[in-house]
């Protein structure tokens, strides 16, 4: 009997570790998830500023997205955008390597206007670059930890916003890691290998105080709330991504509440930051009350 159930254990075992890639189970499907890459094509990928997938920085190998050398920086989007959603991916990286996954992206931010002191050259290469809240993809082993700050920039991390809190399970360089962003409203979360690492909201005078203390204070709108793109990075470091899938939540629609407040398909700039008056179903539930 005992050995009987340790075969079953076994086989139970053998089974997971040998469960394909990049399918959605029936339970998933029925849940609403949908996969954003099939593991075999770039389908549903572009280039940013819908340029052609730029396949001289990013290619297909062994049922996963990866990286190439090529010095680029060219990302890849999304076709579609997304505004209240679950989003799931895996991901590895090698020794000291760099990336991210950044969401709710912006096109008009991909403007080079905000850092004029770059070449012409560079501004080039800017508009291959998108911009949005970023999933920070980091080899924390070979990170400077004596540089003040380093945890806002560390894995997990909202870049250069919200550092992850302490002793977070990631894994290794060379090791595949099970990440998840979750978008409801105004309110965001960070998850690494079933572990919450943190959590934060928009349109919040916490978040516009902390975008003034980083470069996105010269992103106009950095910080508030509206639908957009999925985009993987390319920082030049070997990366690679599976199982990449997503699926819609219930919540409000911020561009139902605030309008003016997001960029327009024309990529205007919104008005000068308003924090959420009382009543605004989309306002964060701890956010600050006037004073008298």
């Amino acid at each position: 009997m005992q050995r009987t159930i340790l075969a079953f254990l076994l086989a139970t075992v053998a089974g997971l570790a040998d469960s394909p890639h990049n399918r959605l189970t029936h339970a998933e499907k029925l849940e609403g998830w949908q996969l954003l890459f099939d593991g075999s094509t770039p389908t549903g990928w572009e280039g940013f500023q819908g340029t052609a997938f730029p396949t001289q920085s990013w290619a297909i190998e062994d049922g996963a997205l990866r990286t190439l050398a090529d010095n680029s920086g060219g990302d890849i989007v999304t076709v579609g955008e997304f505004e209240n959603f679950e989003l799931s991916f895996d991901w590895k990286l090698v020794q000291g390597g760099n990336s991210g996954v950044k969401y709710l992206v912006q096109k008009a931010w991909a403007g080079p206007g905000y850092r004029p002191h770059l070449s012409p050259e560079a501004k080039r290469r800017s508009m291959l670059r998108a911009t949005g809240p970023e999933y920070q993809l980091l080899d924390d082993e070979n990170l400077n930890r004596r540089r003040q700050g380093w945890e806002y920039s560390s894995c997990g991390s909202l870049y250069l916003l919200y550092k992850p809190v302490d002793g977070k399970p990631v894994r290794p360089a060379g090791e595949w890691n099970t990440s998840r962003i979750v978008v409801r409203g105004t309110h965001g979360e960070h998850w690494l290998n079933g572990v919450k690492l943190l959590e934060y909201e928009f349109n919040s005078p916490d978040m516009f105080g902390r975008v003034e203390r980083t470069k996105f204070k010269r992103v106009p709108g950095f910080g508030f709330k509206g639908p957009g793109h999925i985009a993987l990075t390319h920082h030049n470091h070997p990366v690679w991504y599976r199982n990449i899938k997503i699926r819609t939540i219930e919540g409000p629609r911020v561009s139902d509440y605030l309008p003016g407040r997001l960029f327009d398909p024309a990529g205007l700039v919104p008005p000068p930051p308003r924090y959420p008056q009382p009543g605004d179903p989309t306002a964060p539930q701890s956010a600050p009350t006037a004073g008298p």
